[in-house]
């Protein structure tokens, strides 16, 4: 990896920037905290212990980032950081897997994100501090003529993101004009009135990738399939996928509907799962593979992910996907 050196306040590479990316992707920069192993979640005045613990680069897009270059995809990434601990450890993480950082805005005033990942077993619940490098962007702070550096722009973690909304469908209706494709992650949305102008910005995206949670709040149903439907027609022409983790995916494009079951592993941890699904389906989606096809490598990359502590301790490699694919099994090294 070329050292990357700081420069008006940019993180650029000695060279300038490289050729054309596969992916710019856009959105929030945080280190997380992972404690592996915890028996139940904590209690108010009592102490419980974890099996393990770590340091890493967190975020859904840059997990996501960081398993697409993995993948072989190249990928640039558009966000803030802070030259603290945290940023330290983000950038190190974004360098290590290849992720060009031309467009990471690096300052000492600014406070890097944290969130806390307790994970217990197949599930883990997240605490957050957002600093100033998760709710920061603005869409006047974007790339302005993002087609000239990459074919498709992958978004995440929409609902934490409420000052991008804004000039995001402007911004989303260029790019889409100049032949560029969009992909869009929800996030969790604490207030859970999954609104944020998600009904503006949808009719521009091509593919949507809310967890099942996510999709019955935006759909307003119980109901999984019913709420998915909902969701797909705010959409325009675009691609759907639903993801339920150890049920798989479900997606919707068209007339078509595909669901498909999650590959047998071992689960270890399932920080950043659904971000390594979003990598694994985006490769294969830039590599103009079917919907199944895109559906098995979301469903690899996230299977490969959970037998590994993290999001980005060890990101699924092209090797592991479609092994996993091959042997309808992955359970890690």
């Amino acid at each position: 990896m070329r050292p990357l050196v700081s420069m008006h306040g940019f993180l650029c590479r000695k060279e300038g920037l490289e050729m054309k990316k596969d992916v710019l992707a856009i959105g929030e920069l945080n280190a997380d905290l992972i404690l592996q192993g915890l028996a139940t979640v904590p209690l108010l005045g009592r102490e419980i212990l974890c099996k393990n613990s770590d340091l890493q680069l967190g975020s859904s897009t840059a997990i996501c980032a960081c398993v697409m270059a993995s993948l072989g995809l190249k990928t640039g990434f558009v966000g803030h950081l802070g030259t603290d601990t945290w940023g330290k450890v983000c950038e190190t993480y974004l360098h290590r897997y290849g992720v060009d950082t031309a467009h990471v805005l690096q300052e000492e005033s600014l406070q890097t994100g944290l969130t806390v990942s307790l994970s217990c077993g197949h599930d883990r619940a997240l605490v957050t501090h957002q600093g100033d490098t998760i709710d920061c962007l603005t869409a006047d702070k974007l790339p302005p003529q993002p087609w000239l550096e990459a074919r498709h722009i992958h978004i995440g973690a929409f609902f934490l993101q409420t000052k991008l909304a804004a000039g995001l469908p402007a911004f989303l209706e260029k790019a889409k004009a100049h032949g560029m494709t969009l992909s869009l992650d929800a996030g969790w949305q604490e207030s859970q009135t999954w609104d944020n102008g998600l009904s503006q910005v949808l009719p521009y995206i091509d593919v949507f990738f809310p967890n099942e949670s996510e999709t019955c709040g935006i759909g307003g149903s119980d109901d999984v399939r019913q709420a998915a439907l909902r969701v797909h027609s705010m959409m325009k022409n675009g691609t759907l996928v639903v993801k339920r983790g150890p049920q798989g995916a479900l997606a919707i494009r068209g007339d078509e509907t595909i669901e498909q079951g999650a590959y047998k592993t071992k689960v270890i941890d399932t920080t950043g799962a659904g971000d390594s699904f979003n990598a694994g389906f985006l490769y294969a989606y830039l590599n103009n593979m079917d919907l199944a096809r895109c559906l098995n490598y979301g469903n690899a990359a996230g299977a490969v992910s959970v037998t590994k502590m993290g999001g980005t301790s060890q990101c699924p490699t092209l090797h592991e996907v479609e092994n996993c694919i091959r042997h309808g099994e992955t359970f890690g090294s």
